[in-house]
């Protein structure tokens, strides 16, 4: 149980340390918002304990999400807002497949995403650990993120969430 709260808990955190972030009028200012946002988000309680990003990782995010997505698309998602300031509610983000698609590819050219994701698992058994290595593949990271910048957080979770979960219940595949 403890290790599907680890599990739950790094890929929220992840979620919300990208998902953070506020928006303005220009692209340059929009890539700097999310970049200075991210590195903001890690620093609050909980966050540091499951990502760390370099400084690197989080301005080629923000300029990834604005070359790819757009500042004004950003905007329409709620993900920025006019003002830089940021999202209220963050779940309700609902990117198009397409943008949610380029938001998930632009996090893992920028950040390696799989140790993150290893790394915030803790100490577990080589059993475990080797399992969940076989079923938290970059390709289906990839594709929760893209579920999840879809606003297809329940189906994301019973993807990945469920094959993890047999990994930590002993049904190790």
């Amino acid at each position: 149980m403890m290790t599907k709260t680890r599990v739950t808990a790094a890929v929220t955190g992840l979620l919300l340390v990208l998902t953070a972030c506020g928006g303005g009028g220009d692209d340059e200012k929009a890539s700097q918002a999310i970049s200075d946002s991210i590195m903001k988000e890690q620093k609050t309680a909980g966050s540091t304990d499951v990502f760390q990003m370099k400084q690197e990782e989080a301005d080629c995010i923000g300029d990834g999400f604005v070359n790819e997505i757009g500042t004004d698309k950003l905007k329409e998602y709620g993900f920025l807002t006019k003002d830089l300031k940021t999202a209220d509610k963050l779940t309700d983000v609902k990117m198009s497949t397409e943008d949610a698609r380029s938001a998930a590819n632009t996090l893992f050219d920028c950040a390696d995403v799989q140790k993150m994701m290893t790394d915030s698992m803790g100490d577990l058994d080589p059993k475990t650990k080797a399992c969940l290595q076989k079923v938290m593949t970059e390709d289906a990271l990839r594709d929760l993120f893209t579920k999840m910048f879809s606003g297809k957080q329940d189906e994301a979770g019973q993807d990945l969430i469920a094959p993890m979960m047999k990994c930590t219940t002993g049904a190790q595949q």
